[in-house]
């Protein structure tokens, strides 16, 4: 997916001066760098998370900011017993 995605992770990432591609050929290659700009993307992505979270808190509207994350930025579980779909690597 993200192979030949020369695109930045997001528009709004620390990082987003390099490609899904170069991260992911990073990752491929077990470099540490690659680790390193991952953590700096995901501690953005938790920061305005949190910040949204406290700013519907303030405002009162936790309840309805929830229930549309929860509608929105999730995905179900495969079944427990469900083989998963797609080959495995062996690593």
């Amino acid at each position: 997916e993200c192979r030949e995605n020369f695109g930045p992770i997001t528009a709004s990432s620390p990082v987003k001066q390099y490609s899904r591609a170069y991260v992911h050929h990073l990752q491929l290659l077990h470099e540490l760098f690659a680790s390193m700009l991952l953590t700096q993307h995901n501690l953005h992505v938790y920061r305005e998370f949190f910040a949204a979270i406290r700013s519907h808190i303030q405002a009162g509207t936790f309840r309805q900011y929830a229930a549309w994350f929860m509608r929105t930025q999730t995905v179900e579980d495969e079944a427990p017993n469900q083989e998963p779909k797609g080959k495995r690597r062996k690593i």
